[in-house]
Order: C-alpha cells, then structure tokens, then sequence
C-alpha cells in the first residue's frame, strides 16, 4: 500500500529513494494529501523515538500523532501546524521549534507544504550545536561581566578607517561608544595623547604594547586608564583599556608614605636626596645655581623635655609650616630627622639669593606662635652651601652646608652662616684629631698631670689640679690646646673623662698608702659630661672601687654647664656629688653669664678666680677690684677661693692681702707627672717653694 502511494506521489525509483533516505543524517517524515505516512527513515524513527511496529503498518499522521501526544512530543504543535498546512495553503518553509528529548538530545523540527497538500518534516539533531552557541553565549556573559567587574571595555580599531568597535561598558567606563578614534583621543589628557599614539604605533610594529594615560571620565573628573592591545593583522588592533585609578592610588599613597615624613607631611631623607641630585644636574645643565641650607632647631629638646612631645611635634609642624611659605613650586623643604630641616633651592641666580633667603627665616621662625594660650617660640641655626661656588658633587656639598651649620652653631646659634674653605679645614683637622684621641684612648695614652694648690696664709700644698695631657707617639707630650676641641664631643669627652677620673683616683690612693697629705685633688668636667646623667653615679662608683675618700676629691666645671638643656642634669649631677662628701668647684668664675645666680642655684663650694683677672692684678685697678670683690663674695657665702695663672711674687703677695685662700701657677710649680707628686709633698717648704 506504501510502495502504491508512494510511486503515486513521487514517479521516483524506490528503492533508489529508500537507500538515499536511509543514508542522510536528518530525520524524514513525509505525509501524503490523505494524511497517512508515506515516508520515515530510520533517522526519523531513531530521533524520534518511534516505534517500528507502528512506523512499518503504514499508520496515518492521526495515529502518530496520538502516539506522540501520549509520549508527550510534538503533540499540539504538530497539529497546529497541520491544520495550518492544510487549510491556510502555506508554501514556505516553517522552523517549528527546537525540542529537547529527556535523553538530552535537542532536534530542530522543520516542516515544509508540498504541492500535492501533502507536507514534509525534517528532523535535526542540533545538540552540538546547541552546546556550542551556549558555550559561546555563557563564555560571552562571563566577559561582559568580567568587563563590568574589572572596569574594562573591549575594542578593536580599524587603522585604515580609524573606526573604533567597543563593548557594550565602555559607554559607562569610557563616556563613548563605538566611533571614530579621535572620540578617546579628545578625551585623553593634552600631555598623553602622543602617548596614544606611540601606543598604537608600537603594537602594529611589535605585535603588542601597553601604555598608561590620563583621561577624562564621563563625570567630568580626570582618572588613570591601562591600555593593552595585540595586532591581529596589518590594519587591525584588539584590546582592552580598564580602570587603574585605585592602583594609581595606592601607589601614590605608597610613594608618599616612602618619600614623606608622616609628621610634617615634608619630604623625607631619600625624597630630599633624590631632588638634590636632581637640581644640581639641572642646575649644570641649565647654568642656574642651587642653594642648600641644612637647619636645626635650637633647645628644641628643652620643648621636649619640658611641655612634652605633644607639644614639640605641634612646634615642628609649625617650622614646617613656615618653611614652606619661604620656597617656590620647583623648590624643596625636607625634614630630615629630629628638628633637622634642609631646603633645595632649585633655581637662583645666585649664592646671596640664597643667604637673603636664610637670613629671613631666621628671623621668621623667632616669631612666637600661640599653644593653649601660651607662647612658644624657638630659634633656628641654618648652615648654606651653594652650586656651583662650593661644591659640585651633592655629597660634598652637603658636607659644606653641614660644615657651616656646625659653624653657626659654634658661633652662638640663632644664625645662619656660609660655607668656607677654611671652615671645611678645620673641620677636617677636627675629624683627624678625633680619630686620633679615640686611637688614644685605645692604647691609654691620656694621663694626668698635676698642678699644686697652695695656701696663701700658710705656704703648703692643699691640693691639685688634675690636668689632661697625651703622651702622642709621634708629637710628643700634647696639651688641651691640641686636642680640647674634642671635650665638645660627647662620646669622646665621657670616655676621656672617665679615664682621667679612675687614673687620679688610682694615684690619690697611691699617695695616701704612702701617709703623703695631698688634699683634695680637682678634676675638670667638660660641658658633653654634664649633659650625662650617669655621671655622679660612675664617679661615686670609681672612689668607692678605689678606696678613695670623697674628702680627697674635686670636681671643676664652668659656668656654660648650667646653660640651656643641661641646667636641670647639672644640677641633679652636682647635688648628688655634693651629698657624697665631693667638693664642687666653679672654675673660671667671671667670663660667664649669671654667675651669681649660680652660686644661689647650685651647691658650689669652692670658687676659681680666672687667671684674665690676676694677669694684670699689680697693673691694673679694675682687675684688682674685681678679684676683691669676688673673694669678698665667697667668703660672704661661706665659699673657699683660688686665684689661678699666679706667676709672680707679687701676684701672690696682692691675693694675699686680698684674703685669697689659695693660688697656683707657675710661681709654685708647673704641672707634673704623678710620680712625681710625693717627691714635690716632701719637698715643699711652708714659703710655697720646694726644697731645692
């Protein structure tokens, strides 16, 4: 009955149709004008599922169509679909739908109206496909929000027509759309667009590139974009341009963490050298001068030490607030540590623009600012070295302007000063010789000489001086003269005085073994060894070790230890001293300041009258008044007096009648080696003189 219809409908070779349906891929299902099943291939039955029972007894579409309807496939739309091909006369080619089988597999349903009203359906297995075009589809939602996400648009540019196709974001991230190149462009920042261009340039030579511009967000703020392309073929670019303002950001805030001091928000150390090297390159190319001015803050620890570090940071900020207003957009203010300041100035025309400039702001940084309705004010010490008219080299120049700060400093502070060949001399001569006493110390070179105390009413020996001298391998027996600047340095005048006390402790010992009266013997303490506060304790320490009574003991210092930062040290240093039984001596007394609210402040016992007074004691008047007065002073106070530098008789014959206790120098003996202390003892005669 099939083969009948079939030859009816299709004057086709059958067997030649059969083994030609057979063979395609797609599923077939041909139904005649009355309706019943005139062709199905094994395809269709295999994709369909149908069964061959049925498929082979010739059934009508009615009946595979309940049979679909019960296996609930293709049923209502098959039918209306149907209906459609039947009575609307449809010619063209239908796509019904694509349907998923449970098993998974999906097919695309085709129907077509043949022209004797019978129809054809083809049946595809699409499922890779399907796969496929999702895959594209899901990876295609996975970039577009990875883009999103990321802050990112995609693009490719035509070089040929200069066209631009981006992705869908780049209107949110970029402000534009697809368009011409210049739409970016014009939005780039005015000094990268070459930077763009260059970009472009190097990816059609090179294959690939990267870049980094400023560009002009669509809110009308400027931020940082990346861009990234590879070249696809000769006129044809793909990239990727993001977002890079938060990395921009945090490199910003990295650099100025690295670069700035966290107080005063100024450059720190490496900024300030990397802009050194900077200016003077500049500067030796340019022909400018550059002017360095190295500052520091004076007392500034006093602030410290006094109202707190709250308050000496407020004073730091406030330095730093002041500086800056002194320096131009190219210039640079530094903090380089502690109340260390330095300024660049990076272009002038030169040196005394530069010394102008320092000598304001010492003016300026005198002025007075306001804290809790209270006052502060501190002075600054500024040292100046300019390129080219010092040195060219930034290390050595900033060795002159450190060179001329340690100058202002020496000369008083409150000053700036200018660098000088022959300050960088001594300074160098200073370094040398410091080398040298530390080697001196090293190898105990340093020992005590001893110069004779002797009592104007009675003629005898009451006690001695200790004086410091180097026995130099090469130079000889050296003096204070030499090496006395070194008492300045604190790491140097402590090891050195701590020497020379334990050498004259061991001494004094020694003499009292040998049942010799010695008195007290002085030693003098510098400036930097007052400024420690373990002093007393490492000098009481020394005389218990050696058995040294503290009535056999002196300390000599000058009026500049109660000065400044040291008063309140000093005054806990010699207090303790003084309640160990230790006599404390103002040396010098009268060249300084404030002499004698020191003798009220401090617990001074013994006073030195400075050798400038008894030089000219017979000559002169003046001089003559002055050292009465200063013994009538002492004794006023119950303090014991010693004229020093007595090279005459008749220097000691006029302290005598001053009713001076005591004197020495040269009349009575130069200083001497410790071994020879007891011979001298022995020796010395009530008149003053030793026995010949």
């Amino acid at each position: 009955m099939t083969t009948q219809r079939m030859t009816r409908a299709f004057p086709v070779d059958s067997a030649l149709l059969n083994a030609v349906l057979e063979h395609v891929d797609q599923g077939i299902l041909m139904v005649d004008a009355n309706g019943y099943v005139a062709v199905c291939n094994q395809r269709a039955i295999d994709l369909l599922g149908l069964p061959p029972d049925l498929m082979r007894s010739n059934p009508s579409f009615e009946a595979v169509k309940r049979w679909q309807m019960e296996q609930g496939e293709f049923g209502t739309v098959t039918e209306d679909l149907l209906r459609a091909i039947k009575y609307e006369g449809i010619h063209v080619e239908i796509l019904d739908y694509d349907r998923q089988r449970p098993d998974g597999t999906v097919l695309e349903v085709r129907t077509n109206r043949l022209p004797n009203g019978g129809m054809v359906r083809t049946f595809t297995d699409i499922t890779t496909r399907k796969a496929a075009e999702n895959a594209i589809r899901v990876s295609e939602e996975r970039l577009r929000l990875a883009l999103q996400a990321s802050r990112m648009a995609a693009w490719e540019l035509d070089l040929e027509t200069q066209w631009v196709d981006r992705s869908e974001n780049s209107m949110v991230l970029l402000g534009i759309s697809s368009g011409p190149a210049g739409d970016f462009i014009n939005r780039v920042h005015p000094d990268d667009r070459e930077i763009v261009t260059a970009f472009w340039s190097a990816v059609r030579s090179e294959g690939s590139g990267a870049a980094e511009v400023r560009y002009h967000s669509p809110d009308g703020s400027q931020t940082w974009l990346a861009l990234r392309a590879e070249r696809k073929d000769d006129n044809r670019l793909i990239g990727l341009t993001f977002d890079i303002a938060d990395r921009k950001a945090a490199e910003e805030a990295i650099w100025r963490t690295a670069n700035h001091d966290p107080l005063t928000g100024l450059a720190n150390r490496a900024l300030f050298q990397a802009r050194l090297n900077e200016a003077l390159t500049n500067a030796g190319i340019s022909g400018a001068s550059v002017g360095l001015l190295l500052l520091d803050l004076d007392d500034f620890k006093d602030v410290n030490d006094t109202l707190g570090h709250a308050v000496g940071d407020l004073l730091l900020q406030e330095a730093a607030l002041r500086l800056r207003s002194f320096v131009g957009e190219g210039d640079t203010v530094a903090r380089l540590g502690g109340d260390e300041f330095a300024i660049i100035l990076a272009d002038i025309s030169a040196g005394s623009e530069a010394t102008a400039l320092a000598t304001e702001i010492v003016d300026a940084l005198c002025a007075p600012f306001q804290h809790e309705g209270r006052a502060l004010s501190t002075t600054v010490s500024i040292g100046l070295a300019t390129f080219p008219e010092h040195h060219r080299d930034p290390v050595e120049l900033m060795k002159d302007a450190d060179i001329a700060l340690y100058r202002a400093k020496e000369q008083g502070r409150s000053q700036a000063v200018a660098y000088t060949s022959a300050a960088r001399e001594t300074m160098e001569h200073r370094v040398t010789i410091a080398h040298d006493v530390r080697e001196g110390l090293a190898a105990q070179q340093f020992v005590p000489y001893y110069q004779p105390k002797v009592s104007l009413v009675t003629g005898r020996i009451v006690g001695f001086e200790a004086l410091a001298r180097w026995n130099h391998p090469t130079k000889g027996l050296l003096t204070p003269a030499y090496f006395g600047s070194m008492f300045a340095e604190q790491a140097i005048s402590i090891a050195l005085g701590e020497q020379m006390i334990r050498q004259v402790a061991v001494d004094v010992r020694s003499w009292l073994n040998q049942g010799l009266e010695c008195g007290r013997v002085a030693v003098n303490l510098s400036s930097a060894e007052i400024s420690d506060p373990r002093l007393a304790d490492r000098i009481i320490r020394i005389l218990e070790d050696t058995r040294v009574p503290s009535a056999h003991f002196e300390v000599e210092v000058t009026e500049t230890a109660f000065l400044g930062r040291r008063t309140a040290t000093a005054s806990s240093i010699l207090n303790k001293l003084h309640e160990a039984g230790v006599s404390i001596a103002l040396d010098d007394f009268g060249t300084g300041f404030a002499s004698l609210l020191h003798l009220k402040q401090f617990p001074v016992d013994h006073i030195k009258i400075d050798q400038s007074f008894v030089r000219n004691l017979i000559s002169d008047d003046s001089d003559a008044a002055i050292v009465a007065a200063i013994v009538s002073l002492g004794h006023a106070m119950g303090m014991h007096t010693t004229a020093e530098g007595v090279e005459s008789p008749q220097q000691a014959a006029r302290l005598r009648e001053a009713g001076c206790d005591s004197a020495q120098g040269y009349f009575y003996a130069k200083p001497l080696r410790g071994e020879m202390v007891p011979k001298t003892i022995q020796s010395w005669f009530p008149t003053g003189k030793p026995e010949l």
